[in-house]
């Protein structure tokens, strides 16, 4: 299976203004909290109109300190995503443009920083099937009684119905998917034909992001895909350098999709924060 990372950008979006007490003289204060939900509400209308495939995710950073204070400084965190990266840049303004108008009527100011932003994933199918091969004569993940046991467990923990654990021992067919999540590796793949495979790290029907995930990787379960992936990879690199007719052929593929664009990396308005909350 072939998927896609598609195209992010991501802003932090600050209002600020005039703090007051809550309930002895509210009329004083400019609610910076105000612009951020009325900021909110805005972009939430917006998803009705907007490319079926865009994602929008946000989350209040900071709110305020005490609720009888009125707040004089609030942040939210954006991420907007498509398969395209043009769709995002034209997302992101009219979150910019929410973000303006909500300051404006509740009387805030407001400024917003870039913090990153990643190109989609420019699949080169030719690398893929090369490593689909080699992924079927890796094989699948196998689990112990002991691993079954401890994966039904957590499959019970998911709270709704969960594929067989015997699936991971499945290679699926090859076929060309959307994928759901954003990578930097979508740069990348804009500079260099590039392929990546996904392998069962984690029980089937893990939820990404959940307590579930890092238990499955924090023991065999885990490493077990990883070794799958790491051989899968490896047979691959063999391939390319022992075969210059795949290498010619991935590389012509590459120049034909990326053909007169010119890459430009959608960079934030600083340097990449060591801490990722940050």
């Amino acid at each position: 299976m072939m998927a896609s990372y598609i195209a992010n950008s991501s802003a932090k979006f600050r209002f600020h203004g005039i703090a007051s007490h809550a309930a002895a003289s509210p009329q004083r204060g400019r609610s910076a909290l105000d612009g951020v939900e009325a900021m909110n509400n805005m972009v939430n209308m917006m998803r009705e109109h907007v490319p079926q495939e865009t994602r929008i995710h946000y989350i209040i950073t900071n709110g305020g300190k005490a609720p009888n204070v009125v707040p004089e400084f609030a942040e939210v965190y954006y991420y907007v995503r498509h398969p395209n990266r043009d769709e995002v840049k034209d997302a992101f303004a009219r979150v910019v443009k929410a973000a303006e108008g909500a300051a404006l009527g509740t009387g805030t100011t407001m400024d917003y920083e870039i913090i990153g932003g990643t190109h989609e994933l420019l699949l080169n199918e030719t690398l893929a099937r090369a490593l689909q091969t080699n992924l079927e004569r890796v094989g699948g993940v196998n689990y112990t009684p002991q691993e079954v046991a401890i994966g039904k467990q957590i499959q019970a923990s998911f709270g709704f119905p969960a594929p067989p654990i015997e699936e991971a021992a499945k290679v699926q067919p090859f076929a060309v998917t959307d994928g759901g999540g954003s990578s930097d590796v979508g740069d990348v793949s804009f500079a260099v034909p590039t392929v990546g495979l996904t392998a069962a790290t984690w029980i089937p029907g893990t939820p990404a992001h959940s307590w579930q995930a890092v238990a499955c990787s924090g023991q065999e379960i885990g490493t077990k895909g990883m070794v799958v992936a790491a051989k899968t990879m490896t047979l691959t690199a063999i391939d390319l350098f022992t075969d210059p007719v795949l290498l010619e052929k991935a590389t012509a593929e590459f120049k034909q999709d990326v053909g007169s664009y010119v890459y430009k990396p959608l960079l934030g308005d600083r340097k990449p924060a060591l801490n990722y909350r940050d």
